[in-house]
Order: structure tokens, then C-alpha cells, then sequence
């Protein structure tokens, strides 16, 4: 009775110990960068997402675990960053900076299918290697500008990187 108590004892512990280090070591944040401020992403089309359009999660490489995106604001409060955690490599990876704040700016989760892209409509309009459609296999992150502009990066298995891809001007 006594060696079943402390067995199941030992065994939550590892569990609780396994638990904090998993959230600890996926939420520290790269050096340089913070979680944005309530001021910095304002806008009552925020309140559409739970996560105010500055976090999403999905099996972005194809691996079957959950990654992380999120926009993240420099320490310096002059510039932002797209930052994915892939569980895969358990480190953050900068796919998209820009010296501007938050704004009107935003990310979302896209599901696994066909898109044709801007560059479909009017290839004049973007670079000679961006992709005219993109069949996501994946989870994708859509990049956007409320009510305006908006991107698709998604995972490359090919190359092993993220990729973009213009999606409205």
C-alpha cells in the first residue's frame, strides 16, 4: 500500500516537473523581444479572437505536434516580429520583421488546402519566384493588415524553412 502511494506520488511529480518545463522552456521569449501590451495591440476587431489575433497554434511542419506563432513587439517598442516556435527544434525562428508598431496587424490560422495566390491574378505584381497557387499540407499562418493586406508563410518540407506567399494588396 505504502510503495503504490509512493509510486503514484513520484509519478505526479514528474508529471507536474515535466509540465512546467515543457511551458517554461516553449515561453521564454527570444533575446530581445516581449509579448505585446495591451496599448500596442488595441482595436475592437481584437476582441474577434481570443488570442486578439497576436498568437496562433498548429502543426505547422508536419511533425504531428502543435508549434507556436506569435507577434512579438521589440524591446526597443520601435519594431515587431513574426516568430514561430516549431516543437520539432524547440527554438524560435524569426520569419518576418518590420521597423513599424502592431497596428492593425494580425495573425491567423489556416487549414490545409489549395489557395491561389495575388501573384495568380496579376504575376506583374510580385517577385518571378513567388508562387502563383500554394497547396498547403499543413497548418499555415495568414499575415495580415485588418481589412487590407495579407500573406500566407507556410512550412517548406523541401527546403526545411518557412516560405511566403502575397495573398491580397
Amino acid at each position: 500500500m505504502k510503495i503504490s502511494r509512493l509510486f503514484i506520488s513520484l509519478t505526479l511529480i514528474l508529471v507536474a516537473a515535466y509540465s512546467i518545463a515543457q511551458v517554461s522552456v516553449r515561453r521564454t521569449l527570444p533575446v530581445g523581444w516581449r509579448l505585446p501590451r495591451a496599448a500596442e495591440a488595441t482595436g475592437a476587431w481584437r476582441k474577434k479572437s481570443p488570442t486578439r489575433f497576436l498568437v496562433v497554434r498548429g502543426d505547422f511542419d508536419g511533425d504531428g505536434r502543435n508549434d507556436v506563432a506569435e507577434l512579438l513587439v521589440s524591446d526597443s517598442g520601435k519594431s515587431f516580429g513574426l516568430f514561430v516556435w516549431l516543437s520539432s527544434v524547440r527554438l524560435w525562428q524569426s520569419i518576418h520583421r518590420a521597423d513599424a508598431s502592431l497596428g492593425d496587424l494580425g495573425i491567423s490560422l489556416l487549414l490545409p488546402k489549395k489557395f491561389d495566390t495575388l501573384c495568380a491574378d496579376d504575376p506583374s505584381t510580385c517577385d518571378p519566384d513567388a508562387p502563383a497557387t500554394v497547396d498547403l499540407k499543413n497548418k499555415a499562418i495568414e499575415f495580415f493588415a485588418w481589412g487590407e493586406t495579407s500573406s500566407i508563410f507556410y512550412w517548406d518540407s523541401t527546403a526545411q524553412a518557412f516560405r511566403d506567399a502575397p495573398m491580397s494588396d
